[in-house]
């Protein structure tokens, strides 16, 4: 994750962390950490006093069965203004793996994957199987034989109109 902030001397992050979650800080740059990583109820918080305007950090996910495919974000507690910058995401998936329907949508390179949004999601959820197993069905599955399904039903009761 990398920030660019303005006018704050800490900021404080959060980010979601379940029973059976594990979230690792792998590194911090252009910032220094404040005290230890703490629980606050189902959050995780971590406190950073930046040296510069821009400033980033590196952690590692990994989350139970139940939640295998969520991957928390660590999400700033400062108000932004939602427009000065764009969001862009990065995911790695594990090796041997390939990605289902993400989201946000990520346009993939084998098993990484980059997205760009005008806002700081609180999880991305990125599906994944390993490579040769039958993909389970996810949401852009569904809605697309939804669609089929009522294009179908709408081209039925139109031709049944229209022979009446």
């Amino acid at each position: 994750m990398a920030l660019v902030v303005d006018g704050v001397s800490e900021i404080e992050h959060r980010i979601e962390a379940f029973e059976g979650s594990r979230i690792e800080l792998v590194g911090i740059r252009g910032a220094r950490q404040v005290g230890d990583v703490r629980a606050i109820g189902r959050t995780q918080s971590l406190l950073l006093r930046p040296d510069q305007a821009a400033y980033g950090f590196h952690y590692r996910a990994v989350q139970p069965a139940p939640r295998l495919h969520r991957c928390p974000i660590w999400l700033p507690t400062v108000p932004t203004d939602g427009r000065s910058l764009p969001v862009r995401l990065q995911i790695d998936l594990p090796p041997g793996t390939v990605p289902g329907s993400s989201m946000p949508a990520f346009t993939w390179t084998g098993v990484h994957g980059a997205a760009t949004l005008g806002h700081l999601p609180a999880f991305v959820r990125v599906p994944f199987t390993r490579a040769g197993e039958a993909r389970q069905w996810g949401i852009a599955s569904v809605m697309d034989v939804l669609a089929i399904v009522a294009f179908a039903a709408a081209t039925a009761v139109w031709a049944w109109r229209i022979r009446r």
